[in-house]
């Protein structure tokens, strides 16, 4: 995970050829010169950083600072981060580490300085889809990705950090009430070694992480040369779905979005847009044959049930299912959400009646 001179990709390279990084520590010089996956420079610079005293010390301060250190090997180690293009050696992780293998998992990325639209739609998108499970994951920026972060930190899905730093530095320093929460209630994760530097070349490295993680990846704002677009291209190469608010034809900051549209990126306005590539792909995945059509449809969770039971007593509107769940209505209008697209309501005219 340290040693910051040899990169990510020698360091894959050289756990395929050996293993272990117990192992590549032992190896002499001459070995590894063998290999010639290092150059001469690099094997200098691992001859001198052959001590344990720096590991030492940071496994002291890990320990003293509540932070894990997950490896590849490790069982909670995400498995769709085994399978990206150089994958992680492992992660950081302070917080809520059950976050990482949440079943569904959307990251919303977008521009650093965005308009008042643009933020407002990455809150309400963050805290709409947060409310019915999803778990939230951006790169806890400034712009859209602070907004993200806030708007579902609070909710059921809950919201995952990835880090360009090391995991003790707080970048930029505006988000540090953020970051605190989120170390405390949520979860922020990096690869980098502690102490690590928010370096240029660490954000595009961090972007594989963000999509890598995610089944899906939402784009809200984003110029045409910008880190939105290479989060996507990690995206697209990992097989995950692309989603873009489409915004302003003549504005440079929704140009790369509304280019991503014409690529054929699925345009979405509202968030049951998303919510409904997941929803069918679990009812095509499950087992309930055509003898069972005759019970009733299976809800995702306990406030789903809440809100059905209510119905079926004569509850129609959503403010007296607010009033009588004892739910938010923000809760109570995502909940409603999922339930249409699941065909286990319909709602007409404000009127809501069980399918």
């Amino acid at each position: 995970m340290g040693l910051e001179k040899i990169s990510t990709k020698q360091k894959n390279i050289l756990l395929e050829r050996f293993d272990s990084p117990r192992l590549i520590y032992t190896l002499c010089r001459e070995k590894m010169a063998e290999t010639r996956i290092l150059s001469e420079k690099n094997l200098d610079y691992l001859e001198q950083m052959k001590s344990l005293q720096k590991a030492e010390r940071d496994l002291c301060y890990l320990e003293a600072s509540d932070i894990q250190l997950i490896t590849r090997n490790d069982q909670r180690f995400p498995k769709p981060l085994q399978n990206i293009y150089m994958p992680p050696l492992g992660l950081y992780a302070k917080g809520d580490i059950a976050l990482l293998n949440a079943p569904l998992k959307i990251a919303i990325i977008g521009s650093r300085n965005p308009t008042i639209a643009g933020e407002k739609h990455a809150q309400l998108f963050a805290r709409s889809l947060s409310s019915v499970g999803v778990t939230i994951i951006s790169g806890l920026a400034a712009g859209i990705d602070g907004k993200s972060h806030w708007g579902s930190i609070n909710e059921i899905g809950c919201t995952i950090g990835v880090l360009g730093t090391g995991i003790d530095i707080c970048y930029p320093h505006t988000n540090k009430k953020l970051f605190d929460m989120m170390a405390d209630k949520a979860l922020i994760v990096s690869e980098f070694n502690l102490g690590e530097k928010p370096l240029p070349y660490h954000f595009p490295l961090r972007n594989r992480i963000i999509s890598g993680l995610s089944q899906g990846v939402l784009v809200i704002e984003a110029r045409k040369k910008s880190g939105s677009l290479i989060t996507v291209n990690h995206a697209l190469e990992q097989g995950k779905n692309v989603y873009v608010i489409p915004g302003d034809i003549g504005g440079t900051n929704w140009a790369g979005g509304n280019q991503l549209l014409k690529e054929g990126a699925k345009l979405v306005t509202e968030p049951r847009d998303i919510l409904e590539d997941y929803v069918s792909q679990a009812q095509a995945n499950s087992e309930i044959s055509e003898d069972d059509a005759s019970l009733e449809k299976p809800l995702l969770n306990t406030n789903e049930q809440l809100l059905f039971n209510l119905i079926k007593k004569g509850y129609r509107t959503i403010d007296e299912l607010v009033t009588y769940s004892d739910l938010p209505v923000n809760m109570v209008n995502s909940l409603l959400t999922m339930m249409e697209i699941e065909e286990i309501i319909s709602i007409k005219y404000g009127n809501i009646v069980l399918i």
